[in-house]
């Protein structure tokens, strides 16, 4: 049994994370930078980590079910159908399978997140 223990998540200096590059579908200007650090990788392509990103706008992509804890900054999610998100640090929140919208990150934002597949993964 692995066990892995990342201290003080929101505190790690930026420049430490994986550089994971521009988002793929920005809307607009800034576009969005990734980085983060994968803690747990499974065949199916669901995982586990810490996830930074710049402000800006675009597109979600990752259709898998998703839960994650916001460790600092602001974003808005603007699902498809429904009422805009609000999102501040310290903050949880749950995607189900095939959630579709825009992230529109205010103030660089952090979080750790478990992305896993399901019966209603596409």
């Amino acid at each position: 049994m692995a066990i892995t223990q990342l201290k003080q998540c929101n505190n790690i200096p930026g420049d430490q994370l994986d550089n994971w590059g521009a988002v793929p579908k920005p809307l607009g200007e800034p576009v969005s930078q990734l980085s983060g650090v994968i803690i747990s990788e499974n065949k199916d392509g669901s995982e586990a980590g810490i996830w930074e990103c710049t402000p800006g706008k675009w597109t979600r992509l990752v259709m898998d079910a998703e839960i994650s804890s916001f460790l600092k900054g602001k974003a808005i999610f603007h699902p498809e159908v429904g009422e805009p998100i609000h999102i501040n640090a310290g903050d949880t929140l749950y995607f189900d399978a095939n959630s579709k919208g825009t992230w529109e990150v205010l103030e660089t934002v952090r979080k750790a997140y478990l992305t896993y597949k399901n019966d209603d993964t596409e």
